[in-house]
């Protein structure tokens, strides 16, 4: 029976310690079998202890929408206007500039965390002072050129000309910093024309003087964006993070009335989605975009500075570096420990710790994991898993193995191959990964004993296989057919672990049929960058090898690209479908599900995300290029839809060199079409998902802060993408029949690729679709026959990446 437990420690571990009869090791003495805990049948961990279920309510069947203001829509249209990609694109860069840039400084060990902490935060402030104060001065430009103009009177083609007027900084500055610059100078113009429309509409007053709080306030922001950047820089991650509609100022929250609340409780999670393992750069845009909106719906200047002092205030902050000091105990404590002793008491002090410095943590880990008895509970099982590892008959066992590949493989130093130490960190390196997965369960798991124990005991089995040699694994556990195949947490001189790397390379030879299938990063595929980045030529077989990644709590895919020496854009997901097609007998290498939100960008990962490069023998790769790119926009308001196709210029070239063969525009579209089909198919997993990315966008009535799926788009969503990739084929395929010549002076500009813009309005069914959204039509209604007829549309090919110009 479980008993209560003070301290997090029972001083009965003896009475009732967990040891499981089977082990993931193929040793002897280590497969003894042994007693199990006596317990009750069908007792579960509930007991006294209070259960506060982590969950929000299911989803409202009442009207969404219903009674909304007008400023309720308006603020949903000029959210999704100020959403640009290069802006989001130079917040990551930013940081990877600031890294590279500071690097020994901010690796420095010495002190204590806080020490540490204040020490870095100070340099990084220092680092991106000249930035802040260049956004200031550009918005003090770009308000001067507004000032000579009537405000109410201003046009969204005069609003752009202006802002193409003003220059960007008038000191040299980094790429990064003046991309920045001018995504910020985007979003101020869209402020602007946002700010004439409303006044327009008779939703709010606008002049000279109505504009100065704005563009003041949003100078404010620009720069406490700046801070959060630092604070992300430092391992500072937030403990929780609330739904950006409670970050809404008091008067527009009401203006959107009970059922937007709703709509944000309405969230399912139908599966689990990871914990992230660093902040995301689209959630830090989203904030600041939301904050920003505000300024447009804020009359009075004492509540503008009441909402930006809010944005800029800090939140309660755990720290990276707690999790590697804690692990780095974790790794003394294990080395030292005698035969007969338990890790019990070393793993309840490291279990809060290892989830708790997750951001944001799942909610079901926020509720359970960090209570004692469940944190004895589980540090009781751990403690018995690894048992008979403890101490030097344990390391003898294991350890001379795990020191082999360790040299081997890593090219650890011989004074690193210390038997005990080798152990000890692939049992602290497997304790945290199972404590990962444990945190990621529904709470029936969590509160049932028998549930919780066998997930605990698959979870370290897992683990375990990953971070000792195949050689003292089980067969039928290992994860590869590799002799020697393990996984090691990098850097391997530092006690600040940001990923895991596989011992071995592997060889691959891709045909084309099998990169055209595999799925990778931005709706792409693998086909696609092989092409534009290793310039690989069409219809023949990719023969290189592949090299493996693992992402820890506070890693990005940038991280493991600098500290292993190439582009982040080498990196792809090692999806089940991946691995299946690149690994042959290794592919349980990749048998770890990745829920749909960790597959847009190499930036966002969650924890034991496992990664690949695939690379030309000797490392070589080719120039780095744009990848492709697509974002949809659904409109409602305006019964518009706008799909956004940036091809890279080797696709580009390559259709234009189609076209230019006479009248061969069936070759031409063939190649654009899967990129078209691969939008509707983007929204149909984001439906399924209940989540869409930062590249779908949805306007309605109800703004969509945080990119959940509402009821209406999960009802009609899938039907919709369909028809909507059917409408884009044909306006795609009459556009490269009419207008060749104008796709080829685009793509023979000075400009990298281009980008399609294609425009449906009257869009046949988005009247029903809103009526639904706003709670006027029928809950359940016929897909059969809907939607009759088709959209006008316009097709416009630009030069370069153009997404962020043409967003208006």
């Amino acid at each position: 029976m479980l008993h209560t437990v003070e301290n997090g420690y029972s001083s009965e571990t003896e009475s009732y310690e967990e040891v499981f009869a089977e082990t993931p090791f193929a040793i002897a003495t280590v497969h003894e079998q042994e007693q199990a805990l006596e317990t009750s049948a069908g007792e579960t961990l509930t007991g006294n202890w209070e259960y506060i279920t982590p969950f929000l309510p299911g989803e409202s069947t009442e009207a969404e929408g219903e009674g909304l203001s007008p400023e309720a829509g308006e603020f949903s249209e000029i959210t999704a206007e100020l959403k640009d990609t290069l802006f989001r694109e130079s917040l990551e860069q930013l940081a990877d500039e600031a890294l590279d840039a500071h690097s020994e400084q901010l690796a420095g060990e010495y002190g204590d965390r806080e020490t540490r902490d204040l020490s870095a935060e100070r340099l990084l402030n220092a680092h991106f002072e000249p930035l802040a104060s260049e956004a200031e001065a550009l918005l003090d430009r770009f308000f001067e050129r507004m000032e000579g103009y009537r405000a109410e009177s201003l046009t969204d083609l005069e609003i752009e000309r202006i802002s193409g007027e003003v220059p960007l900084t008038a000191i040299p500055m980094s790429p990064a910093s003046e991309q920045f610059l001018g995504g910020l100078l985007r979003k101020a113009g869209k402020l602007v024309s946002g700010a004439v429309n409303l006044a327009k509409k008779g939703l709010a007053a606008v002049g000279k003087f109505a504009l100065g709080p704005i563009l003041q306030g949003l100078k404010k922001l620009g720069r406490f964006l700046l801070t959060h950047v630092v604070k992300n820089l430092i391992g500072r991650l937030p403990v929780s993070v609330q739904p950006l509609a409670q970050q809404l100022a008091d008067r527009l929250y009401r203006a959107l009335g009970e059922t937007h609340e709703g709509e944000i409780e309405g969230h399912e999670q139908t599966e689990s989605e990871g914990l992230p393992a660093a902040p995301d750069t689209a959630r830090m845009e989203a904030e600041f975009d939301v904050n920003a909106a505000q300024l447009l719906f804020t009359p009075d200047e004492a509540e503008i500075e009441h909402l930006i002092s809010s944005y800029g205030e800090s939140e309660d902050y755990s720290s990276a570096a707690d999790l590697d000091s804690a692990r780095a105990q974790l790794v003394k404590e294990l080395s030292r420990l005698q035969p007969g002793e338990s890790a019990q008491p070393a793993m309840e002090q490291f279990i809060p710790l290892a989830v708790g410095s997750l951001w944001p943590i799942a909610k079901t880990a926020i509720s359970l994991i960090g209570r004692p008895k469940v944190v004895s509970f589980i540090g009781r099982l751990l403690a018995g898993l690894m048992k008979n590892l403890i101490g030097p008959q344990g390391a003898a066992l294991l350890g001379p193995a795990i020191a082999d590949v360790g040299l081997r493989f890593f090219g650890f130093e011989a004074g690193e191959a210390d038997p005990r130490t080798a152990v000890a960190e692939a049992l602290a390196a497997t304790a945290e990964e199972t404590i990962h997965a444990v945190a990621e369960m529904p709470p029936h798991v969590l509160e049932n004993e028998t549930l919780l124990s066998e997930a605990v005991q698959e979870a370290f089995e897992n683990a375990a296989a990953s971070y000792f040699p195949n050689s003292a694994i089980k067969p039928e556990l290992r994860e590869s057919t590799e002799q020697h195949g393990m996984w090691a947490r990098m850097p391997a001189e530092s006690d600040s672990k940001r990923y895991a790397k596989y011992s071995d390379t592997m060889p691959v030879d891709v045909s084309p049929k099998v990169a055209g299938s595999v799925k990778t990063f931005g709706n792409a595929t693998l086909a696609d960058h092989l092409r534009d980045q290793h310039g690989h030529p069409e219809g023949r077989n990719f023969k290189g090898n592949v090299t493996l990644y693992q992402a820890l709590p506070g890693t990005r895919g940038s991280t493991i690209a600098r500290a292993e020496g190439f582009p982040v854009s080498q990196l792809h997901p090692l999806t089940p479908h991946a691995a299946g097609a690149l690994l042959g007998p290794n592919a349980a290498l990749g048998n770890r599900h990745t829920s749909a939100p960790y597959t847009a960008s190499p930036q966002k990962l969650h924890v034991g995300q496992r990664l690949y490069r695939i690379h030309p023998p000797g490392g070589r790769h080719h120039h780095h290029v744009r990848p492709i790119h697509s974002e949809l926009l659904i409109n409602l308001l305006r019964g518009e839809i706008r799909i956004w196709l940036y091809l890279s210029e080797p696709l580009c070239q390559r259709i234009a060199a189609d076209l230019s063969k006479g009248t061969n525009v069936v070759a031409a579209f063939k190649r654009l079409k899967p990129l078209i089909r691969r939008t509707g198919e983007a929204l149909k997993l984001a439906i399924s998902h209940h989540h869409l990315p930062p590249e779908i966008l949805v306007v309605s009535e109800t703004p969509n802060l945080d990119g959940k799926v509402h009821h209406w788009l999960r009802q009609a969503g899938h039907h919709l993408a369909h028809k909507i990739g059917e409408w884009a084929d044909v306006q795609i395929a009459q556009y490269l029949r009419g207008h060749a010549e104008e796709f080829k002076r685009a793509c023979a500009s000075r400009h990298d690729g281009l980008t399609l813009r294609i425009t449906m309005t009257r869009v046949p069914g988005l009247d029903l679709l809103r009526r639904m959204s706003e709670g006027k039509a029928a809950k359940h209604f016929s897909l059969a026959g809907w939607p009759q007829g088709s959209p006008a549309f316009h097709v416009a090919a630009h030069p370069g990446f153009a997404i962020n110009r043409l967003r208006g």
